[in-house]
């Protein structure tokens, strides 16, 4: 009898020692898949040369990006010296490691003269090879111009810039022609063209009345989101004057009554891998001090 106990007692202590190990076997892979998850769900954070910081050299622009964590730049193309700039932003970008200019971006206004509004064609032509893309902005709404044009436009684009190896990215901005993401997302689906994404920028998702439903906004443009950017916001744009506009819905990140992460969980679950843009249009804070403490808060949002 006394035998017969032992045995048993040997068999349920054998038992319990498996299922021990199984469950922390089990723990061990969870927390492992759980990490490598985690770890590809983040995004580097790359910042615009606006505010402040544009005011700094090109070269010290990205000493500064790189010196507070950054992992690329996204440049302004408004005058001729933004556009002579671009060669002095890539020699400077090509020598710093692990650091890049993910877009170049143009405004195609439409009452501007051709020569530049065909200027698209020349930033392409010099970012072709470099693997920074074309966002492209078509501006404020002008007498006769029609979807049709913009379809039109928009597909010269992307033809020519597939050509030279640029991807075009359909920029939505508030007051403009195309103002969010849902309103670009037919260009996207009528062009069908695989060079050509669209952006999700959160301030202008505000502005365009948007901040509450910005789940639903993620899951319509999912499949096909090449850019995304955010700042520090206010749940509800300020339109009573155009300086409140910009300052209620564009800050270092961590201020704003917006809370970042109702942007983020539905940006995690779209699947999108690139790079997120921090801009700081107008942002005239010393810039190494809204920069740094922009990259703790996103630091901390993301858990990286």
């Amino acid at each position: 009898m006394g035998h017969r106990k032992y045995l048993k007692d040997r068999l349920f202590i054998s038992f319990l020692i498996l299922l021990i190990s199984f469950t922390i076997c089990v723990s061990v892979e969870a927390a492992g898949i759980d990490k490598k998850n985690a770890s590809k769900s983040g995004w580097s954070l790359a910042a615009y040369n606006f505010g402040s910081l544009g005011k700094l050299s090109p070269e010290a622009q990205i000493d500064l990006l790189k010196k507070t964590g950054y992992k690329g730049i996204i440049l302004s193309c408004e005058t001729k010296e933004d556009f002579q700039n671009l060669d002095r932003y890539f020699e400077k970008a090509g020598k710093i490691k692990d650091f890049k200019i993910e877009a170049v971006f143009e405004r195609y206004n439409f009452t501007d003269s051709t020569s530049r509004k065909e200027r698209w064609r020349k930033v392409v032509d010099k970012i072709s090879g470099t693997g920074a893309k074309l966002w492209i902005i078509f501006g404020k709404k002008a007498e006769g111009i029609t979807d049709g044009f913009i379809e039109a436009k928009l597909s010269e684009m992307v033809s020519y810039s597939a050509s030279k190896k640029v991807e075009v990215i359909l920029y939505p901005h508030s007051k403009c022609y195309i103002a969010s993401a849902e309103t670009a997302l037919p260009f996207i689906e009528k062009i069908g063209h695989p060079n050509l994404k669209l952006a999700v920028h959160l301030c202008h998702e505000i502005r365009a009345g948007n901040g509450s439903r910005i789940d639903q906004v993620f899951d319509r443009v999912k499949d096909h989101i090449g850019a995304v950017t955010l700042a520090g916001t206010d749940s509800v744009a300020d339109f009573s004057a155009p300086k409140l506009m910009d300052s209620s819905t564009i800050m270092p990140l961590g201020r704003g009554n917006y809370d970042l992460n109702r942007f983020l969980e539905p940006l995690r679950n779209s699947g999108y891998k690139g790079v997120v843009g921090f801009i700081n249009f107008k942002i005239e804070e010393d810039p190494e001090t809204y920069l740094d403490a922009s990259m703790k808060v996103w630091r901390t949002l993301t858990k990286q």
